[in-house]
Protein backbone atom coordinates (compact mmCIF):
# COMPACT_ATOMS: atom_id res chain seq x y z
CA UNK A 1 0.00 0.00 0.00
CA UNK A 2 3.14 2.35 0.19
CA UNK A 3 3.02 2.87 -3.31
CA UNK A 4 -0.88 4.32 -3.38
CA UNK A 5 -1.30 8.26 -3.10
CA UNK A 6 -3.95 9.87 -1.57
CA UNK A 7 -7.16 11.48 -2.93
CA UNK A 8 -9.89 13.39 -1.70
CA UNK A 9 -13.52 12.78 -2.74
CA UNK A 10 -15.84 16.62 -2.18
CA UNK A 11 -19.13 15.32 -1.87
CA UNK A 12 -21.92 18.00 -3.31
CA UNK A 13 -25.36 17.86 -2.52
CA UNK A 14 -27.91 21.02 -2.73
CA UNK A 15 -27.36 21.90 0.53
CA UNK A 16 -30.94 20.69 2.24
CA UNK A 17 -29.27 16.85 2.32
CA UNK A 18 -31.60 14.20 3.20
CA UNK A 19 -32.79 16.24 5.74
CA UNK A 20 -35.94 17.14 3.59
CA UNK A 21 -36.57 13.53 3.14
CA UNK A 22 -39.98 11.35 4.66
CA UNK A 23 -37.84 9.31 7.41
CA UNK A 24 -38.00 5.97 6.15
CA UNK A 25 -36.23 7.37 2.91
CA UNK A 26 -33.96 9.06 5.10
CA UNK A 27 -33.04 6.29 7.12
CA UNK A 28 -32.40 3.77 3.71
CA UNK A 29 -30.59 6.34 2.29
CA UNK A 30 -28.25 6.71 5.19
CA UNK A 31 -27.87 3.23 5.41
CA UNK A 32 -26.51 3.27 1.90
CA UNK A 33 -23.79 5.80 3.04
CA UNK A 34 -23.01 3.25 6.45
CA UNK A 35 -22.50 0.23 3.74
CA UNK A 36 -20.63 2.36 0.95
CA UNK A 37 -18.33 3.89 4.01
CA UNK A 38 -17.86 -0.53 5.06
CA UNK A 39 -16.86 -1.33 2.11
CA UNK A 40 -14.23 1.41 1.92
CA UNK A 41 -12.58 -0.05 5.05
CA UNK A 42 -13.09 -3.19 4.20
CA UNK A 43 -11.20 -2.80 0.98
CA UNK A 44 -8.55 -0.53 2.25
CA UNK A 45 -9.61 2.45 0.63
CA UNK A 46 -10.94 4.86 3.22
CA UNK A 47 -8.25 6.73 5.62
CA UNK A 48 -11.26 8.90 6.87
CA UNK A 49 -14.27 11.00 6.07
CA UNK A 50 -16.74 13.23 7.22
CA UNK A 51 -20.15 14.98 6.26
CA UNK A 52 -21.01 18.82 7.61
CA UNK A 53 -23.55 20.02 9.22
CA UNK A 54 -26.15 22.23 6.28
CA UNK A 55 -24.61 25.72 7.90
CA UNK A 56 -21.44 27.76 7.59
CA UNK A 57 -19.67 30.75 7.11
CA UNK A 58 -17.96 32.73 4.80
CA UNK A 59 -14.76 35.05 5.37
CA UNK A 60 -14.03 36.35 2.16
CA UNK A 61 -11.43 39.06 0.29
CA UNK A 62 -8.77 41.07 1.85
CA UNK A 63 -11.45 42.32 4.23
CA UNK A 64 -11.94 39.40 5.61
CA UNK A 65 -15.90 40.01 5.61
CA UNK A 66 -17.77 36.93 7.04
CA UNK A 67 -21.32 36.20 5.84
CA UNK A 68 -23.60 33.17 6.97
CA UNK A 69 -24.36 30.69 4.10
CA UNK A 70 -22.25 28.64 1.60
CA UNK A 71 -19.47 29.45 -0.85
CA UNK A 72 -21.02 28.54 -4.13
CA UNK A 73 -19.39 29.52 -7.36
CA UNK A 74 -22.02 27.00 -9.43
CA UNK A 75 -25.05 28.21 -7.75
CA UNK A 76 -26.05 24.54 -7.76
CA UNK A 77 -24.20 22.80 -5.04
CA UNK A 78 -22.50 22.89 -1.63
CA UNK A 79 -19.68 21.01 -0.30
CA UNK A 80 -21.48 18.55 2.12
CA UNK A 81 -18.53 16.18 3.55
CA UNK A 82 -15.27 14.75 2.44
CA UNK A 83 -13.59 10.91 2.10
CA UNK A 84 -9.88 11.28 2.37
CA UNK A 85 -8.99 7.60 0.14
CA UNK A 86 -5.67 6.19 -0.84
CA UNK A 87 -5.66 4.79 -4.51
CA UNK A 88 -3.55 3.59 -7.15
CA UNK A 89 -4.05 6.27 -9.16
CA UNK A 90 -6.98 8.72 -10.64
CA UNK A 91 -8.84 6.28 -12.60
CA UNK A 92 -8.93 3.77 -9.03
CA UNK A 93 -9.78 7.07 -7.06
CA UNK A 94 -12.55 7.83 -9.88
CA UNK A 95 -13.78 4.42 -9.88
CA UNK A 96 -14.25 4.29 -5.66
CA UNK A 97 -15.90 8.03 -6.20
CA UNK A 98 -18.31 6.56 -8.66
CA UNK A 99 -20.21 4.26 -5.25
CA UNK A 100 -21.14 7.65 -4.07
CA UNK A 101 -24.68 7.60 -2.47
CA UNK A 102 -24.78 11.31 -3.15
CA UNK A 103 -25.79 10.75 -6.74
CA UNK A 104 -29.20 8.99 -5.94
CA UNK A 105 -29.95 12.71 -4.45
CA UNK A 106 -28.49 14.05 -8.01
CA UNK A 107 -25.10 15.14 -5.98
CA UNK A 108 -22.03 15.16 -7.28
CA UNK A 109 -18.53 14.62 -6.39
CA UNK A 110 -15.07 16.18 -7.01
CA UNK A 111 -11.87 13.76 -6.69
CA UNK A 112 -8.54 15.38 -5.95
CA UNK A 113 -4.88 14.20 -5.50
CA UNK A 114 -3.73 15.41 -2.19
CA UNK A 115 -0.41 17.05 -2.79
CA UNK A 116 2.01 15.59 -0.44
CA UNK A 117 4.34 18.81 1.46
Amino acid sequence: MADKKKYMILIFGTGEGVQTLPEKERTAHMGKWFAWNKELQDKGFLLSGDAFFPKAQVIKGKGKSVKAGFHVPNKEHVVGGYYLIKAADMDEAVLVAKGCPTFELDGAVEVREIMEM
